[in-house]
């Protein structure tokens, strides 16, 4: 593989484009002064590679490419817009995409004037107050010029480690943003859409006459088009593997360069190479152009044009260069998660293939299957680490049902391809829609049978850098040969006994002292020292414990951690006491559409390594704190779980949903805390319950006024967790007589004006005080209250400003630090 330059070369720039984007941007500078030594080091090493009349470039070649291609990495996320709103905005532009759906109409629209002319949004227009939308939305369609107001936002910075991020994605899309139509459109000009659109619309309209459920799972397939499959259905294809069918990539490419290349073979194989490019580039742009289909449909063309050459396609060259030439064009690219899993997936097939299909267990297959189970290994292999620190989930049922689902889902993309070819006619493609349906009916069916196996998937943690140091290291040997790597060991250890040599020698020539006798001594022993199995065992031994001295883990700050989760309007925060025990209060909202435990809280626990909960503690029951907790609990093993005791409010509706079902009669479970309880987690880090001392009734709002109110203690600094507590149980707990001074302060409510009892606040001097909110129609936070602590002069953390903030609490004092 790298005996061809041009993959060198390319790999040198991706590397470089990778280490780039990956290293946090204050240390961009170091790694650079470090790139540099390595060449100087480089240069003196083999200067004949750079000077004389024996010159040989490729060595300079690769290390310039290396450091442009880190240059060009790093600079690549300063070209992202920084955030911006703006409301009731006028908006003149040209439509570029347009698609209307049940609930909404989303589209892409490029700005025409004003200062954000040229850029590109993607734009939403939701029913009115009568739940329909506006029949001049209905009419427009792309290329048409519009006038309208908007509500426009630009995504914030990446706000918690191991989150979506927006506006990467965004930004690797050519968007700046999303804007929200305010009222109703001016139509300015009508236009002509695309060739792509037509189709796509040709092919909505012959499916309007089944299930939109059915239908969005069909266009998912054909278009990588995932907005209308419910959430459960893509549950089961992430459960079992299968999740990437509906991002159109390499097998869509190859689908359709088949199809097109056996449909057209009564032309000249000139017209019919012609026409089948023609063919891969609209469907290219019929799935909106996204990375990994022009990385497929480059190789493709590459592949014909090599085939009327009458010469070999170098397909890993193509696929190093398509990549490159990605790269190139957006350098965000290189960060999107989709360019990485198709590009590794495709090297895997090309580079380990050859491999995998040799393994016993793959080939005593019937012949039929052997090469797809080669190839959905190697895939995998490739694969497998980006998926596990990317989704934290390892499918262990999807090596057989990628097999499965290469023929079947295969089937149905391949008939409804023809279909799509018919779209002109609902009387030649309806029968063939139906056929794909029928086909996808069986497929769900089976697919959602093998999800329900026990441990068909697992979450795991975080694997860190050492797993892919490991992995991806371990295939590289394989791809050397493992006599090959061993021999060369052995070399450079001859070499290095040689060093050892010189070394002692010049050691007892300039340091004749009786310590460097001995060290002098155990050099030279160490030299005679061959390579084996008995050297193997002590010298690894040594090296894994000076790594393990350099890293200290043990010997860290031993700092209490208190987290607070950007779950957006709601509340999660998680505790990490010096000896890594760990507790989360409350898991933020849950909605039909969104639960952040599943997608946000359970990712970052993950993330972190938290794999045990000591407790999992609810300050109450409303849905924007509870909401998230079942996700969290079915996956995170967790020893107690600890509620307010409020008596009889456990059995309401609320708490009911929210709880897993017959906690509250699992006593030997379920931790009823009021005040005056104290939570021990260690030694010196305890939780003292501050509130309630008894179940609040006729207040403004009783779930609120009954929140658990937790101090986490250690080494004489506090933080107090004040749930939704409102006026009422804050006099309560005031009149009490406890101690109410902290250290960080989190402000009950999210800010709401009903939290703002003046005494309490008033015998506090925090360092900081924390909102957790995101956006919402309460006014949350209030003015009143961020009036009051700027008055004061205390900083204010913001999740929706500062995103995930962590305070680290030793005997030094408090650290804050924020996500962005």
């Amino acid at each position: 593989m790298m005996r061809d330059p041009w993959i060198r070369r390319a790999s040198a720039l991706l590397t470089g484009g990778l280490i780039g984007a990956y290293i946090p941007s204050q240390g961009c500078f170091w790694m650079l002064g470090l790139l540099g030594l390595l060449g100087l080091r480089l240069l003196l090493w083999r200067p004949r590679d750079f000077f004389g009349k024996l010159f040989r470039p490729e060595i300079p070649i690769l290390a310039f490419s290396l450091v442009m291609g880190f240059i060009y990495g790093a600079l690549a996320e300063g070209a992202l817009p920084e955030p911006l709103i703006l409301d009731r905005t006028e908006v003149v532009g040209c439509l570029q995409d347009w698609n209307i759906y049940e609930d909404k109409a989303v589209g892409i629209i490029r700005i025409e004037e004003g200062e954000l002319k040229g850029q590109f949004y993607r734009l939403s227009v939701y029913p009115d107050q009568r739940g329909e939308i506006s029949s001049e939305w209905k009419r427009v369609q792309p290329g048409d010029q519009l006038s309208f107001q908007a509500h426009l936002e630009r995504p914030k910075i990446l706000g918690t480690p191991g989150g979506f991020d927006q506006r990467l994605y965004y930004g690797v899309r050519g968007l700046r943003g999303t804007m929200y139509a305010q009222g109703d459109v001016q139509l300015l000009s009508a236009g002509e859409p695309r060739l792509s659109w037509k189709i796509r619309q040709s092919v909505r309209n012959c499916l309007l006459i089944w299930d939109s459920e059915e239908t969005g799972v069909l266009e998912g397939i054909l278009f990588g088009d995932s907005t209308q499959i419910p959430d459960t259905i893509q549950e089961t294809y992430k459960i079992t593997g299968v999740l990437h069918v509906f991002a159109a990539s390499g097998s869509n490419v190859a689908f359709v360069l088949g199809l097109s290349w056996l449909l057209l073979s009564f032309l000249p194989e000139k017209v019919r190479t012609v026409v089948t490019i023609s063919a891969l580039i609209l469907y290219a742009d019929l799935c909106g152009g996204n990375s990994p289909i022009v990385r497929a449909t480059i190789l493709g063309i590459a592949l014909l044009l090599g085939r009327l050459g009458r010469g070999k396609t170098a397909t890993l060259r193509w696929l190093f260069l398509a990549a490159l030439g990605l790269f190139i064009y957006n350098p965000l690219v290189i960060q999107d998660l989709g360019f990485q899993l198709s590009f590794a997936a495709a090297w895997g097939i090309l580079v380990l293939s050859p491999i995998t299909v040799r393994m016993k267990i793959i080939s005593c297959l019937p012949s039929l299957i052997r090469v797809p189970a080669a190839a959905t290994l190697a895939a995998q292999w490739a694969t497998l680490p980006i998926l596990v620190a990317s989704f934290h989930r390892l499918s262990f049922i999807g090596m057989i049902a990628n097999i499965f689902v290469l023929f079947i889902l295969g089937s149905v993309l391949e008939v409804g391809l023809v279909g799509v070819v018919l779209s002109f006619s609902a009387v030649f493609s309806t029968p063939l829609f139906q056929v794909s349906l029928w086909l996808l009916q069986g497929t769900n069916a089976i697919l959602k049978m093998l999800a329900e196996l026990p441990y068909a998937d697992v979450w795991v943690l975080n694997p860190g850098p050492l797993f892919w140091l490991i992995w991806y290291g371990g295939i590289g040997i394989i791809l050397w040969g493992k006599e090959r790597a061993l021999f060369t060991l052995k070399v450079k250890w001859i070499c290095y006994r040689r060093n050892l040599s010189v070394l002692a020698s010049k050691l007892d020539e300039y340091c004749p002292g009786e310590y460097c006798k001995v060290l002098r001594r155990w050099l030279v022993n160490l030299s005679f020292k061959p390579i084996g199995k008995e050297w193997d065992l002590a010298s690894w031994a040594g090296i894994l414990l000076m790594l393990l001295l350099l890293w200290s883990p043990w010997n860290g700050r031993n700092y209490l951690e208190v987290v607070m989760i950007d779950v957006g309007q709601g509340d999660a925060i998680l505790i990490l006491t010096p000896k890594k025990h760990a507790v989360l209060i409350d898991a933020g909202p849950r909605s039909e559409t969104f639960d952040a435990g599943e997608r946000i809280v359970l990712p970052y626990l993950l993330n972190r390594g938290t794999r045990h909960l000591e407790a999992m503690l609810i300050t109450h029951e409303d849905a924007d704190h509870i909401g998230g907790v079942r996700a969290v609990l079915k996956t995170i093993p967790t020893d107690r779980i600890g509620v307010p005791d409020v008596g009889e409010r456990l059995e309401n509706d609320e708490w009911l949903q929210g709880l897993p079902q017959g906690l509250p009669r699992q006593s030997e479970i379920l931790w009823m805390l009021k005040a005056g309880d104290r939570v021990e987690l260690e030694s010196e880090v305890w939780l003292d319950v501050l509130g309630p001392s008894r179940a609040l009734e006729g207040t403004r709002s009783d779930p609120n006024n009954n929140s658990l109110v937790l101090k986490v203690n250690y080494l004489g600094q506090s933080v107090t967790l004040t749930g939704d507590m409102e006026q009422e149980e804050m006099e309560e707990i005031f009149e009490a007589g406890v101690n109410i001074d902290t250290d960080i302060f989190k402000v009950p409510h999210h800010g709401s004006r009903f939290s703002m009892y003046t005494p309490w606040l008033d015998g506090m001097e925090p360092q900081a005080v924390m909102i957790s909110v995101g956006k919402n129609s309460f006014g949350h936070p209030s003015n009143d209250v961020l009036d009051y602590w700027e008055e004061r002069h205390v900083p204010i953390l913001r999740t929706d400003n500062q995103g995930t903030i962590r305070f680290l609490l030793d005997s030094h004092g408090i650290e804050m630090i924020t996500g962005r």
